[in-house]
């Protein structure tokens, strides 16, 4: 699981701001769609030219959403599908924006865009207080790494509280963030559990299945045969059941989900596992709760 921090136009941001957009449709001048280790699911925080640290000069990263599909299209059919989605109040303002940014100062055929739910702000945080340095010249974005700094930010983003937005709704919405991001850090330490062919292909029509009728369910990250919930203050954690896996790979893949979440999650959380078994109803006889 990716994320980066992008350079935005702060008049962007405090429309979003103001209106509390919890979707944003985050343009890009660029045409080109592809983006290395980074897809449907990843983050994208701003980074605000407007909330330099007075002594460090370093930009101040103010909100985030999670990336939930790519779109290549005309300026024109961007504002009619997204209209102030893009930030802006009118077409006109739209379109100055994109000629600023623009380095012939010429409107382009087409641009890219992301559409970014989840979105959520707060008080500038820096990224060198999140132990990561970043050059002052960056033009458009960059990588957070390692996984630590995006905890880290998250935690940070807690404390200073946003003016424009529901603040118990931010907090929430941040820890949710925080929780998520933690869970896919532990799976893509450990990957998923390896299936024959057979197994693997019943897996995922089960977990297909599942997560239609059961739709508070998500996949964990890149996994087809692995789910999750937050339902309170409980994450549930759900792993396919044949009778040709191994129960002590089962076993043990669980414990491992506990060791390495809790490392990225220091604050108390109810983790329960449970397995799915091929007619679809749950077993709860996998829960390693001590």
């Amino acid at each position: 699981m990716s994320a980066i921090a992008y350079i935005t136009d702060s008049k962007m941001l405090e429309l979003h701001r103001l209106n509390n957009h919890k979707q944003v449709n985050f343009w890009r001048l660029s045409n080109n769609m592809n983006f290395s280790d980074f897809c449907e699911g990843d983050l994208v925080f701003f980074l605000s030219k407007d909330k330099e640290h007075r002594k460090k000069k370093e930009k101040g990263i103010v909100g985030f959403g999670r990336v939930i599909s790519f779109e290549l299209s005309s300026i024109r059919s961007m504002w009619d599908k997204y209209g102030v989605l893009n930030g802006y109040n009118s077409l006109i303002e739209f379109k100055e924006a994109i000629i600023r940014v623009s380095k012939d100062k010429k409107l382009p055929q087409k641009i890219s865009s992301f559409l970014l739910d989840d979105v959520t702000f707060f008080q500038p945080v820096y990224l060198s207080d999140c132990g990561m340095e970043i050059s002052s010249n960056v033009e458009s974005y960059v990588y957070l790494k390692p996984e630590e700094t995006v905890i880290k930010l998250l935690k940070m983003a807690n404390g200073p509280k946003d003016l424009w937005s529901d603040l118990n709704q931010n907090d929430e919405a941040i820890r949710k963030e925080e929780i998520i991001y933690s869970l896919f850090q532990a799976q893509n330490k450990i990957g998923s559990i390896s299936m024959n062919d057979n197994v693997s292909k019943k897996a995922k029509r089960a977990m297909k299945s599942f997560i239609k009728n059961n739709p508070d369910y998500h996949y964990i990250y890149r996994s087809e045969n692995e789910v999750f919930r937050l339902k309170d203050n409980s994450l549930e954690i759900v792993m396919y059941d044949d009778k040709e896996i191994d129960w002590r790979l089962l076993i043990g893949q669980a414990h491992l989900y506990r060791y390495y979440f809790e490392k990225y999650y220091d604050e108390y959380l109810n983790v329960v596992f449970s397995c799915l078994s091929n007619n679809a109803t749950l077993n709860h006889h996998l829960n390693i709760n001590e």
